[in-house]
């Protein structure tokens, strides 16, 4: 097949008709670089059924969509895998990009690899209200896949409908925050954690993008701190209330039992 160079820079980067497809079963030696991957296999969450299991290959070719010639003979490759799950037979594409010896060969170094579709994970936030709880878990399922900017941004919206939802409607989501704080529904350092979501989500919000991208660890600590407005605002004293209701319940079922007749001589010992 037909592949039409173009110098890019120091690189020749090769832009064939359409992608072309390596025979899998050239790679069925011992002796072989790609040996070991092919035949075990990789594992991954997967993206259709949510278990962490095997991805077998599937099929017998590997699709190259790009090849480029680097400085010193190497070849970078992004190439194209179909793989299916072990466990409920679904069909992903496994997208490999590193380092292979000529156009025409397989990876011996993989830089980075990309599953799709990709495993979206959102979070049960029991006890807190369903118009609130789904969009703190969209903000958990926005960064299961590296939207982390969104995330951020659900974060903040999760915390200002937290305090409308506690009746707070004074003018600004600092305000609020501050407000919650002085009804006693926030401790200090709940009120502290409340205001760096919010200040991670105006750099969003309002366009004011940081030089820096936003990158998982800091959006994942966003995520906590968020997590912990709604566990003080909404879950903690709703745990709290279930337990002391099922005292109560204890209570009065214990009170309304019929007392047994008692042998004569014999008294009956009152509980504290």
């Amino acid at each position: 097949m037909r592949s039409v160079p173009i110098m890019i820079g120091t690189d020749r980067t090769w832009l064939p008709d359409k992608p072309f497809c390596q025979p899998r079963k050239s790679l069925q030696s011992r002796n072989h670089p790609g040996y070991a991957f092919d035949m075990a296999g990789t594992s991954t969450t997967c993206g259709w059924c949510g278990r962490l299991a095997n991805m077998a290959l599937h099929g017998d070719f590997t699709v190259t969509v790009s090849a480029a010639l680097k400085s010193g003979g190497a070849v970078r490759k992004t190439e194209h895998e179909a793989r299916r799950c072990d466990h409920c037979g679904g069909l992903s594409i496994l997208r490999r990009s590193g380092n292979a010896r000529d156009v025409n060969s397989s990876l011996y170094y993989v830089e980075s690899e990309a599953w799709f579709p990709q495993h979206v994970e959102g979070r049960d936030f029991g006890d807190v209200p369903e118009p609130i709880a789904s969009v703190a878990s969209e903000a958990c399922r926005c960064a299961s896949i590296g939207a982390y900017r969104g995330a951020v941004a659900l974060a903040r919206a999760v915390v200002e409908a937290t305090a409308k939802a506690k009746g707070i409607t004074v003018n600004g989501i600092a305000s609020k925050i501050n407000e919650l704080h002085a009804r006693g529904l926030i401790r200090e350092h709940v009120k502290d954690a409340a205001h760096e979501v919010r200040f991670g989500g105006n750099e969003i919000a309002h366009g004011d993008l940081a030089q820096e991208s936003l990158d998982k660890d800091e959006a994942e600590e966003i995520l906590l701190l968020m997590s912990e407005i709604l566990q003080e605002v909404f879950q903690s004293p709703a745990r709290v209330q279930r337990q002391r209701q099922k005292r109560l319940d204890r209570k009065a079922a214990k009170a309304a039992e019929v007392p047994s007749p008692t042998k004569p001589g014999v008294s009956s010992k009152s509980e504290d």
